[in-house]
């Protein structure tokens, strides 16, 4: 058994998450102890909740401890099975890290499986399921992950009610990222989205985004659908050989131009960096350090999240990395089957 200690670096809700993807994929036990300690509102919420029990399910394991406040859980899976799968955060919860909680592990699993959750879609703290599909998701394709990604509503805090489904291949080729680098995009997209709010707010957030990119190469959509009141704008673009992209979330006194102009200038500091963005080398490294060879990866600095994935990893075994300021480099540790 590993003992973990969930208040070590970031000491949020990713130590648990990481923890408990390598824990179903190595078949070690593990128990995690000061959950959350560092937070306002220490130990376990309802969205880790839902993500124990979904790892409960897929793995058909055995889990002590729990609760509301929590802070301390012991967690032993009994394998990586495949199927239909549906979990309900009951908040606002965001359905995008749990999605990708569950990525990982449903990898290994012994054949497809497809995973429907509901809960947040666009909300603080956590990509917004654009950045999701079309950042997070296609960097991991670069490296022979299959996957597809629907929303089919969605859902803004505080009520939530989002849906999304995610289908899983298995995890058949591992393909290390050896060459990544970032360029100058070719065309940039644009995804608007409010719910509950004036019917200009989507184009108006595009049109501050727009504004502050000065370029016409540009491909935008809006989508006015969903539950509770809220709106985002993701923007992305494929520079180079990765995906970059920012995300900016509406809010009670911020003009919806404002909105849009932020997530644009973000994205150009992004470009004018020559890296990713800071978010996306912690949410694939627990990937690279799977797939048994080196790999290179952009990185704008080593972020606490990354730092914190990256002690994790090494906690189920020996998996030698650095950082050079401008790049993490990892050696991967094959899964044995």
């Amino acid at each position: 058994m590993i003992s973990i200690d969930g208040s070590h670096g970031e000491g949020g809700g990713q130590v648990l998450r990481t923890s408990l993807g390598l824990s179903a994929i190595h078949g070690t036990e593990i128990e995690i102890g000061n959950i959350r300690s560092n937070r306002p509102n220490p130990g376990l919420r309802p969205q880790h909740l839902a993500t124990l029990e979904a790892f409960r399910k897929i793995t058909k394991g055995r889990l002590t401890g729990g609760g509301i406040g929590a802070m301390e859980v012991r967690f032993r899976p009994s394998g990586i099975y495949s199927g239909k799968y549906e979990f309900d955060i009951g908040t606002a919860g965001s359905t995008t890290l749990m999605l990708h909680a569950l990525l990982l592990p449903l990898l290994f699993a012994d054949g497809p499986s497809d995973i429907r959750i509901r809960g947040g879609t666009d909300v603080p703290w956590s990509p917004t399921v654009d950045y999701y599909g079309n950042v997070t998701l296609k960097a991991l394709e670069m490296m022979g992950v299959r996957t597809k990604l629907e929303v089919l509503r969605r859902g803004y805090y505080p009520k939530g009610g989002g849906l999304v489904s995610l289908h899983v291949e298995p995890w058949a080729d591992r393909a290390p990222l050896s060459s990544a680098g970032v360029g100058e995009p070719s065309r940039i997209f644009l995804s608007s989205c409010s719910a509950g709010l004036g019917e200009d707010v989507a184009s108006r957030q595009i049109a501050g985004a727009v504004g502050v990119l000065n370029t016409e190469n540009t491909s935008t959509s809006i989508d006015r659908g969903g539950f509770g009141v809220g709106s985002s704008l993701t923007l992305w673009a494929r520079a180079g050989d990765l995906p970059i992209g920012f995300s900016s979330l509406g809010k009670k006194g911020l003009l919806a131009e404002e909105v849009g102009s932020r997530a644009a200038s973000g994205l150009l500091d992004i470009i004018r960096s020559g890296s990713v963005d800071r978010h996306l080398p912690d949410q694939i490294v627990p990937f690279l350090s799977l797939i048994g060879s080196e790999s290179i990866l952009p990185a704008p600095m080593l972020t606490g999240h990354l730092a914190t994935n990256l002690d994790v990893i090494n906690l189920f075994g020996n998996v030698p990395w650095s950082y050079d300021g401008k790049k993490v480099i990892i050696k991967g540790k094959i899964k044995e089957d």
